[in-house]
Parts: C-alpha cells; structure tokens; sequence
C-alpha cells in the first residue's frame, strides 16, 4: 500500500472517492472562469449565427419516447422494451415487448437498436393518425442511426451462417414490420417531427471556437453561456462532415428490404438541421434537431413557440409531453421486476424449488 494513503479499512473506498471532491470543484471552477472570461470574445464570434427567435402560433405538441429493461437470472433474461406517446398531458398511444431469453451477449446494444425501432415505429403510426401539430423524438436522429446500426450488423452477423439464434424470432416481426411499412423515412421525411436530445454529447463548435475547453463543455454549454434569452443559432447541418457509411447494417441477406430504403434514408439524414434555442433566462440553451423544411423563418416560429409554450414547469428542463413520455417509460424496470419476481413464485408450486432456483435465481449475490 503507499505509504501516503491511510489505512482506513472497510471506509478506504468511499474516502478515497470524497477526498476528490476538491479536485473537481477546482476542475469545475476553471472552467467556469473560463466561460465567464470569455462570454464576449465568443459572443463576438458567433454574433453572425445568432438571431432573436422568430414567434409563431403555438401546436398540439406530441413527444414520444422509449426504455428498455433486463432482469438477468442464472439461466435467463427477462427483457422487455417499451415505448410511449403523450400529447400535451394525455398518453395516447403505447407499445409493449416482454420476453424471456437465453444469457445473450451484449443484449443491452440488442435492446437498444430494437427500443429505437420501437419509437420510430410508434412515431410513425401518430403521424399517420393526424394531420396537424408537432412531434418531438427524445433524443437526437444521430443516435437513433448509430444505435439501429449497431443492432443491424450484429443481426447480419447472426444471420451469416443461415442458422440465427432461436432468440431472433422474438424480435424478427418488430424488424420486418418497421421495414415494409418504411416507417424510418416516413419520420424523417415528416415535416412535423423534431428531435430533443437532452444528453446532448456534440462539441463540434467548441473543437472550432474554444479549443482550450475541448473535453470540458459540449456545444450546448457554449450557446448556453452565450444565447441571451429569446435567442437561436443558426441552423447547421446535422451530419457537417461526410459520412458515406452512415449505415452499414444493410448487408445482411434477411433485411432486402433495407438494402433499397438505405439510400432514401440516408438522404434523409442530409436534410436534418441542428439549433440551438434559449427560451429565457433563467433556463440553458436547448439543442434542437429538425428538418429542412422548418428552417424557414414562419414554421421555425411556430416551432419555437410550440417549444416554448410546452416548458411548463421550472424545474423540468425538457417539454411537458416529453417528460411524462419519460417518467411513463422508466416505470418498466419495476414493472419487469415483478414479472420475473411473479414468475418464480408462481413455478415455485409446479417444480422443486432447488431447481427453480438454479434456473430463475438471481445470476449473481443479490445486494
């Protein structure tokens, strides 16, 4: 042990990781100052993509959003995905998958591609129900892309040999199904959708203005620190460098379908727009995601004050819909709880309780 370290026993842990509370809030500090420091010569330099917003009437605001959830066990997985749509304060459409699997490596990217589908697929089906207001995505179309992507090619993979996985044909019906009926370019074609991501990662202009805060604030703590209230940037493209590969999933021999909608879908993605939206003081800035189509100063009004309007509650830094689209959805850990908990007991009475255990039980200590 170094000899600068105290022996603290069961308690070593936990101080180790306090005693770095005043390291980060140094950390914290100096960037900080940083921002403040620099708040004019970046307000300066972003002066030519800042505009004060453009007002609009105010739409029906529908927000979709999704969660998926595993319950591992020593000899399976209970898995479920869920997806939900709330217009304004009114849940008004959802769709649920539970099943129960085999230990199945890196299930969690499985889940993911599948819950994505599940959103988009559920979007689409409200945008074909209406023919007014907006919709909002939770979460941004890049990683709706990169996360369908990644499901695709390790269906691809799975699928090489010509003897998939029994476990595929849980999920083969969402995947054809979303396919035929060309859901994925329905939304992104739609000229009533829009993306939310509140974890928004990119920090293509701080790379550009403030290289010195690379790996500390991404771009929405920049036009956060920057945008005064009732302001926008400029919109951008959303894919700014060439990606000729966006998707690579297409080569599997099951989706022939996909190999045809790729090129539309990816073109797709060449029509996507990012903003950022400070709609007042007392809030940060907001990354938005949206269409071609919406950039034009009248429907980028309504937008905005659809946007805004739906910020109801100080403390929810996200549109009313899409936050209860989310308390909705983050139930379904629980609820798939008590399943796998229903499950046991219910076999506990048809078989030896040794072997319901050795099967059913918990795949590691439990806490």
């Amino acid at each position: 042990m170094n000899e600068s370290t105290p022996n603290l026993g069961a308690a070593a842990l936990p101080a180790a990781v306090l005693a770095k509370i005043t390291v980060c809030a140094e950390a914290c500090r100096s960037t900080l100052q940083t921002l403040e420091a620099d708040h004019e010569r970046l307000r300066v330099a972003l002066d030519r993509r800042i505009r004060p917003a453009p007002d609009g009437p105010t739409r029906r605001l529908c927000a979709v959003d999704g969660s998926h959830a595993t319950v591992p066990a020593a000899g399976a997985t209970f898995a479920a995905i869920a997806a939900a749509a709330v217009e304004d304060a009114a849940l008004t459409d959802q769709e649920v998958l539970v099943h129960l699997l085999p230990p199945v490596e890196e299930i969690e990217m499985v889940l993911g591609g599948l819950r994505c589908i599940m959103e988009l697929r559920l979007l689409a089906r409200r945008i074909r129900a209406t023919n007014s207001g907006l919709f909002v995505l939770d979460g941004s179309f890049y990683s709706v892309a990169l996360e369908i992507n990644r499901l695709l090619v390790r269906y691809a993979q799975d699928h090489r040999g010509g003897r998939p996985p029994a476990w595929w044909e849980a999920f083969r019906p969402l995947i054809d199904e979303f396919f035929a009926a060309n859901d994925w370019r329905l939304v992104l074609e739609c000229r009533r959708v829009i993306a939310h991501p509140k974890l928004a990662t990119a920090a293509d202009d701080v790379a550009a203005l403030a290289p010195h805060l690379s790996g500390a604030i991404t771009d929405r703590t920049l036009w956060s620190s920057v945008l005064h209230a009732g302001e926008y940037s400029l919109p951008v493209a959303l894919l700014r460098h060439d990606r000729p590969h966006l998707l690579t999933g297409y080569r599997s021999p099951a989706l022939t379908d996909f190999r045809a909608q790729r090129p539309a879908i990816e073109h797709g993605y060449g029509q996507l727009y990012v903003l950022y939206y400070r709609p007042d003081a007392t809030g940060p800035a907001y990354r938005l995601e949206l269409p071609a189509a919406l950039i034009a100063r009248e429907p980028l009004g309504a937008v905005l004050a659809t946007f805004r309007s739906a910020l109801r509650i100080n403390s929810m830094q996200e549109p009313l819909p899409q936050f209860l689209a989310d308390a909705i959805c983050r139930q379904l850990g629980h609820a798939l709880a008590a399943t796998a908990e229903g499950a046991r007991t219910r076999l506990q009475h048809e078989f030896d309780l040794a072997l319901v255990q050795r099967y059913l039980g918990p795949y590691r200590t439990p806490r």
